[in-house]
This record gives C-alpha cells, sequence and structure tokens, in this order.
C-alpha cells in the first residue's frame, strides 16, 4: 500500500509540474501591451483612471453620435460594416475596445458592472459626448449597456441592442464548465492554457462559407498575443452577470428610453428566447428575431442589421 501511495503522489506532483510549467510557458509566450505595440493600432488612445483605452471614429464631425459597445471577446472591429453604413448615413460613431481586449489595457482587477460603467463614463467624458448619444449593445456590450443606460439615462437618445446577453445564456450556471471557470488557480490555469482553444472552437469563427464582406474586418487572434487577455476574460466571465440578469432591462425599462432589439434564431450564445424574456422585461421594446442570424448576425447579415440601426436612429421619437 505504501508503494501504491508514493507512486499515486509522485504522479500527481509530475501532472502538477507540468501544469505550472505550462501556464508559466504561456505567460512568457505574451507580449506586453507597451507603446511599441500601440504603434500598430488602427485607431487613438486617452487615458482614464483604470488604464488606456483605444477607439475609433467613424463618420461626420457633425453627425448625431452613436456609441456602439462589443462583447465578451471579440473587439472593436466586429462593428466595422456596421459603423461604416452608419457613417455613409450620416451619423458619428465611436467605437472602442473594451479594456482587457485588442488594443486597450489589461488592467488586473474585477471586471464587474461598475468597473464597465466607469470605463464608459470616463471615455464619453473625455471625448466630450455632452449631448445624449445613441448606444448600441452586442452580446455582453448589451447588458453593459443597458446598465449604462438604466444608470444614466439623460445621457442616452435610444438604445440598440444586438443579441445581448443577461438573460438565457447557453450553458447552466453552475455546470461543470461553470464550477472550472469559478474555481480560484483552476479557472485561471483552464483559461490562460486553453482559452485560445476554446474561443476559437466558437462556431461564430467559423467564416469559410462566408463572402468576404460578411465576415469579421479584423484578426481576433492578434489580441490574444498580448499579455492578460485571457485573464481579463475570465473576470469578466466571473464578475459580470451574463445570464438572468432580467432586473437590469426592467429598470431600464422603468427610465422610459426608446429600446430595439435584434435576436437569431440559430443563435447558439445568447438563446432565442432571451427575445421573450426581454419582452416582459421592457414592454415597449421594438424586438425582431432574424430566424437564420446566429450570435454574429450584427455583421454576418449586415445588409440586414445596418439598414435596422439606419432606421431606428434616423426615426425621430
Amino acid at each position: 500500500m505504501g508503494i501504491v501511495i508514493k507512486s499515486v503522489t509522485a504522479i500527481l506532483i509530475l501532472l502538477l509540474g507540468i501544469a505550472g510549467l505550462s501556464y508559466a510557458a504561456s505567460i512568457a509566450s505574451e507580449k506586453p501591451l507597451d507603446d511599441a505595440a500601440r504603434a500598430a493600432a488602427p485607431g487613438e488612445f486617452v487615458a482614464l483612471s483604470d488604464g488606456n483605452i483605444h477607439y475609433r471614429w467613424f463618420g461626420p464631425e457633425d453627425g448625431e453620435t452613436i456609441v456602439m459597445v462589443h462583447g465578451f471577446s471579440t473587439p472593436n472591429f466586429i462593428f466595422a460594416q456596421n459603423a461604416e453604413a452608419l457613417a455613409l448615413a450620416g451619423f458619428r460613431v465611436l467605437t472602442f475596445d473594451h479594456f482587457g481586449r485588442g488594443w486597450s489595457d489589461r488592467p488586473e482587477t474585477a471586471y464587474t458592472p461598475d468597473f464597465y460603467d466607469r470605463a464608459l463614463v470616463e471615455l464619453t467624458d473625455a471625448l466630450q459626448l455632452d449631448r445624449p448619444f445613441g448606444l448600441v449593445g452586442l452580446s455582453m456590450g448589451g447588458v453593459i449597456s443597458a446598465e449604462f443606460a438604466a444608470r444614466h439615462p439623460e445621457r442616452i437618445s435610444k438604445l440598440f441592442l444586438f443579441v445581448p446577453a443577461g438573460l438565457s445564456l447557453a450553458g447552466e450556471a453552475g455546470s461543470m464548465n461553470d464550477r472550472i471557470s469559478n474555481t480560484p488557480v483552476l479557472g485561471e490555469f483552464v483559461w490562460q492554457v486553453f482559452g485560445k482553444r476554446i474561443l476559437l472552437g466558437n462556431s461564430q469563427y467559423e467564416e469559410g462559407s462566408l463572402p468576404m464582406e460578411n465576415r469579421l474586418a479584423g484578426d481576433v487572434i492578434v489580441q490574444m498575443g498580448f499579455k492578460g487577455y485571457f485573464l481579463s476574460l475570465l473576470s469578466s466571465y466571473r464578475n459580470l452577470p451574463m445570464r438572468d440578469a432580467d432586473q437590469v432591462f426592467q429598470r431600464v425599462s422603468s427610465t422610459g428610453l426608446p429600446v430595439m432589439a435584434v435576436f437569431g434564431g440559430r443563435d447558439t450564445t445568447v438563446l432565442p428566447k432571451s427575445a421573450e424574456r426581454l419582452a416582459a422585461a421592457i414592454p415597449k421594446a421594438k424586438i425582431e428575431l432574424l430566424t437564420d442570424g446566429d450570435h454574429g448576425l450584427n455583421y454576418k447579415m449586415h445588409m440586414v442589421t445596418s439598414p435596422m440601426l439606419i432606421e431606428y436612429f434616423s426615426e425621430s421619437q
């Protein structure tokens, strides 16, 4: 029995050593997001209290402003087709990378609703958006935008939501994947070492059959090469409610702000039944379900979704 215990102990030590080396190697392979790296960014930067945020403007300076808030893992270029269409229609469009994504800094902190709200408040203040603006939120950006609208309705003219998280999300709370991600040390190891494989296994990134104009306008892999990306995703996963947050949308409803949302019938991330829950939370919201849409419907179906944006933000309230 003693030999067996020693053997098992030796195997465990070996496995822990391999895991530790894998984690260290993954960290060591990442580059710092410094000034030299930022020189390759297509947009501009502004210093906020939690770090530097990367942002881009589209459209005429005198156009009505629309701010677009991206989702969990893909940075601001996920809105490229929509932003360009809105710009051509005369709108002034702001896109930006969340902290931890794209070219923005990756602060080591809890990515909570307060953290995201502070970033959006400080960004719009720094860029002197002193008049109510249109707000567009996509996926995780949907619940962030809803929270922002509920807290600061005076800053918003209209809210538009693409496949918003915060309602019915794929995967059950308390599932094996959920427990692993929420377990200290283990969650960090899995996301840091296997995060790239996990993300690129998402069917949203299967674009081979799509025409070039309906594909993402950037490479999602570039941001993964800089330190802090995967751990920032994990912090968002742990600290930002992305399912069963109906009360956030109910608070938006109480503000009386105009709201429109678009869901996809083939979305395997934000489930289609989210549309019903949003309708219950915001009874006056205009809700569309695109039968053939998946989680990337904003750009994969931009010939449909961009006209929706233009029409919605062109309508008088």
